[in-house]
């Protein structure tokens, strides 16, 4: 019988190591893979906030803005020239927080807090209608041809109407008198970018959200399995401390072991794995500023991933190390007092 039980232990705590290594890889990609602090820091090294200006270019060509409040010169620029007016408008820390926005709100959409990917375009309205936005305009028309003689004449004709400037680079003599109609143009223009804008949308149907957060409920009980063999090894196997300490030492030492070669060691394979999620999968998830990201964001959670667990693994051999040991000790002290 009690060969029985001791043959039954062995394979509960087989067992236990085989789905303990597995689990504490999913808790923790659970844990750590969706949330957007996660990524400030790497993306930031990324420059990731400074692609924000062509984001915003894209957009503003899109076909759902209202271009006819928008100031003339404004109205045909391309895509290169909203993005050179964006960088001239926005400084670095406004990036910065839109940015961090947008990994907010990315995130909060995975985690099914909200139904859409949004962006605030408040800044770059306050922006618009301040001396940043005039001197913007000014950068802008300072791009263009000298204006001719028929454009110049234009231009003071238009002043004294308080009418439309045309696109191209005035005299610098016109700058002062450009200055006060720029300035209530863009406020008008500020008048057609709304407050703010979807990266993404939720499908009505078919959400692909709820397969995600199906398999991340899958992680987070993972632990449930090895924790439920380990106490059925414990029932079958422990009848004394010495027993306890030994049943319990040997398994969670060679459950950190591995899980710490795991986290040193399998890196490469971790990374293919995450790659070919973020290529395959998170299409349907992720806003497109961030799918040209892949990379980044494959290495992040990798990083994210492994760290955690070998400290993890480090921590749980150190126990088993020291439960074994005590076990060792407390038969050796047996032996001592029988002799």
């Amino acid at each position: 019988m009690d060969s029985l039980k001791k043959f039954t232990g062995v394979i509960l705590a087989i067992l236990f190591v085989l789905t303990a290594v597995p689990a504490l890889i999913f808790f923790n990609f659970d844990r750590r893979a969706f949330t957007a602090e996660t990524y400030q820091k790497a993306f930031a090294n990324a420059d990731f906030y400074s692609n924000l200006p062509a984001v915003l270019a894209e957009t503003m060509l899109s076909a759902s803005t209202d271009k006819s409040q928008l100031p003339v010169v404004m109205r045909g620029m391309s895509q290169q020239a909203w993005e050179d007016f964006f960088r001239e408008m926005l400084p670095q820390e406004t990036l910065k927080v839109m940015g961090d926005e947008i990994l907010s709100s990315t995130f909060a959409y995975l985690n099914m807090q909200v139904n859409s990917v949004q962006i605030s375009l408040v800044p770059l309205k306050n922006s618009m209608v301040s001396d940043l936005g005039t001197q913007a305009i000014f950068s802008l028309l300072n791009t263009q041809p000298d204006c001719t003689f028929e454009q110049i004449a234009q231009t003071t004709i238009s002043l004294l109407n308080n009418g439309e400037i045309q696109f191209c680079k005035p005299p610098v003599e016109f700058t002062s008198m450009l200055a006060p109609v720029i300035q209530g143009q863009m406020q008008f223009a500020a008048l057609a970018v709304p407050d703010q804008i979807s990266l993404l949308n939720a499908p009505l149907e078919d959400d692909p959200r709820v397969k995600l957060q199906t398999a991340r409920m899958f992680m987070r009980l993972s632990p449930i399995l090895p924790l439920a063999l380990f106490l059925l090894m414990t029932i079958f196997t422990v009848n004394s401390l010495k027993s306890w300490l030994g049943w319990w030492g040997v398994p969670l030492f060679i459950t950190g072991i591995l899980a710490s070669l795991m986290s040193l060691i399998g890196a490469p394979i971790f990374g293919v794995i995450i790659q070919r999620i973020l290529v395959d999968r998170m299409p349907a998830f992720l806003p497109t500023i961030l799918l040209g990201y892949a990379g980044k964001l494959a290495s992040v959670m990798l990083q994210a991933l492994l760290n955690p667990i070998l400290w993890q693994g480090m921590a749980i051999a150190s126990i088993g190390l020291i439960l074994a040991a005590g076990s060792y000790f407390i038969n050796g002290s047996s032996r001592s007092n029988h002799v």
